[in-house]
């Protein structure tokens, strides 16, 4: 049988200290649940939702437009003039909600007001329902071009 071992002499300075500092909080003990951190309540700002409800709704509206251009192009009753009213009501819709997105999205923006992630995507789909817009209208000039 070998001999037990001897713990380590004591130090005369005390007990060393933690290599990484302290193992628990002031005040906290060993196997005691730590408490929660208090959590924040997520701010958001008004305009911020706006912008972002605005740019969903842009997206909607351009694909209800898609889904009922083919609709509207079979049914029996089809004209240039329904094809018209349904371009137009689809580009006045989309641009008027784009440009509420847009500036409301960019209002959060610059004041760096809670909620810049909202502002963000309703800014970024505002401005990609305005280029689509812009688009369009591009293309109904070329076609009249030629």
């Amino acid at each position: 049988m070998s001999a037990p071992e001897t713990p380590p002499p004591a130090s005369p300075y005390g007990a060393a200290p933690h290599p990484y500092g302290d193992a628990y909080p002031p005040g906290a003990q060993p196997g005691a649940p730590s408490p929660a951190a208090p959590t924040k309540p997520t701010l958001r700002s008004g305009l911020a939702l706006v912008s972002f409800w605005a740019g969903v709704a842009t997206v909607l509206v351009g694909a209800v437009y898609t889904l009922a251009l083919p609709v509207v192009i079979r049914s029996m009753s089809f004209t240039s003039t329904s094809y018209v009213v349904l371009q137009a009501g689809h580009g006045i819709l989309s641009v008027v909600l784009a440009l509420v997105a847009v500036v409301t999205g960019l209002v959060v923006l610059v004041r760096r007001a809670p909620g810049t992630g909202f502002a963000a995507a309703g800014t970024a789909l505002g401005a990609a329902a305005l280029v689509s817009v812009v688009l369009g209208l591009l293309q109904g000039v070329i076609l009249r071009t030629f």
